[in-house]
């Protein structure tokens, strides 16, 4: 297994709210048997915000998959607050890169279908989502159908989907991919924000190492496949963060860098 180096590592006094120990994950098919990941050890502590970046193909989506229960690890051993994760996990919310909302359904029924799957109290569904949708500034648009908001109001009727049953997890799969660079950005402070105003636990795989650092308290760098976690980062900075003064921080570019730098590339992935 490739040796783990952490750079000024601060999370070990947190509690570990997601134990992974040595997982591998194999698929197998008629024509061939694909090796997604190998030997992957990683905690996450309760409060933090990692971030996962590697090239494309290297198991980052399989990590997300195993730590939900979605697709269990083949060796090893996923562990969330002490129990072994074999199945999906009710107490985990995924976003992925697409909304994935009903277009039939308005953004209130869409947010609420996570009551319906849960059997929620529908009262206390009610006021959670009402909540929700204050705060991620889509109140008003509760009856609006997916096709009458932008890409950023679709991914916030999504968030808050995930978010209604208050998860002690939220993992996101590259959920701002397809968004232009504005909306992009704006989704990103409002992330932030959320997790810091609700003290969540996040696991965040992107591609662009500049959203990777603005967002995470710790990025986490994987090798091709089969995927491995080669090196990861503590990001010094403070929890509250302003969007253009963390782009100009000396500490962003250390970590943006050296980040680059393992993938490869001397400039911007964006």
């Amino acid at each position: 297994m490739t040796a783990v180096t952490t750079d000024q590592t601060n999370t070990s006094v947190a509690e570990a709210i997601v134990d992974i120990d040595r997982v591998s994950v194999t698929f197998e098919s008629k024509k061939r048997t694909v090796q997604a990941l190998k030997d992957v050890d990683l905690q996450i502590h309760r409060g933090e915000f990692i971030a996962i970046v590697g090239p494309s193909g290297c198991g980052k989506s399989t990590l997300l998959r195993a730590i939900s229960g979605i697709s269990p690890a083949t060796q090893g051993q996923v562990r969330l607050r002490g129990d072994a994760v074999v199945s999906p996990r009710q107490d985990v919310g995924f976003i992925f890169q697409r909304p994935a909302l009903m277009p039939w359904r308005d953004v209130r029924r869409n947010i609420m279908l996570q009551a319906e799957m849960r059997q929620m109290d529908k009262a206390q569904a009610e006021a959670r989502c009402r909540e929700l949708l204050q705060f991620t500034g889509l109140e008003g648009f509760e009856k609006s159908l997916p096709h009458e908001l932008s890409g950023g109001m679709q991914q916030r009727a999504a968030l808050c989907r995930a978010l209604l049953h208050e998860p002690d997890v939220l993992l996101m799969d590259e959920p701002f991919g397809a968004l232009d660079a504005l909306t992009r950005e704006k989704m990103n402070v409002e992330i932030q924000r959320l997790w810091r105003e609700r003290n969540m636990t996040v696991a965040l795989v992107t591609h662009s190492v500049a959203e990777a650092v603005y967002l995470a308290t710790r990025v986490i760098v994987m090798g091709p496949r089969p995927g491995r976690i080669i090196e990861e980062f503590d990001v010094n900075l403070p929890r509250e963060r302003d969007y253009e003064a963390t782009m100009e921080d000396p500490e962003f570019h250390r970590v943006a860098g050296r980040v680059r730098e393992l993938l490869g590339s001397g400039k911007s992935h964006e």
